[in-house]
Parts: C-alpha cells; sequence; structure tokens
C-alpha cells in the first residue's frame, strides 16, 4: 500500500469513528460484501479508485491539498 493511501485510509478510519459507521455498514448501504469493503481496509484493493471516491461521498467527506509548511524541495 502506498504511503498516501495509507494516510487516506487513516482519516477514513477516524472519519468512521466519529459517526460511528463500521464497514458492515457501508457495505449494506451500497450492496457489496462486507468483505469486499474489507479488502479495501487491508490494502489488499487500492482506495485511489472509484469506490475510493464513493466511500468519500458516503462519509460526507472531500480530499483537500494543502500546501505543507515549509518545501519539500519540490520546484
Amino acid at each position: 500500500m502506498r504511503e498516501i493511501e495509507k494516510q487516506l485510509l487513516s482519516e477514513i478510519r477516524r472519519v468512521m469513528a466519529e459517526k460511528g459507521i463500521r464497514q458492515a455498514d457501508y457495505a449494506r448501504a451500497v450492496g457489496v460484501s462486507r468483505q469486499s469493503v474489507s479488502s479495501y481496509f487491508q490494502g489488499r484493493r487500492g482506495l485511489l479508485t472509484d469506490t475510493g471516491k464513493d466511500l468519500l461521498e458516503y462519509l460526507g467527506v472531500e480530499i483537500r491539498l494543502v500546501p505543507r509548511k515549509e518545501p519539500t524541495g519540490g520546484k
């Protein structure tokens, strides 16, 4: 799993915990198995897909890019 996906997954887990949403709740809402949803959370499937986008929409959150306080050497 790529670092960006780890960070995204960490934030998704945090939001789900805050809202009291379980993987099974999301799976039921979109009509897939909990095992299918679990595969994203275990890193067997990438989150940077339409499914990941659908999960963010379900949670009512979005990804935003914000500048770092100090540049990391990028141009």
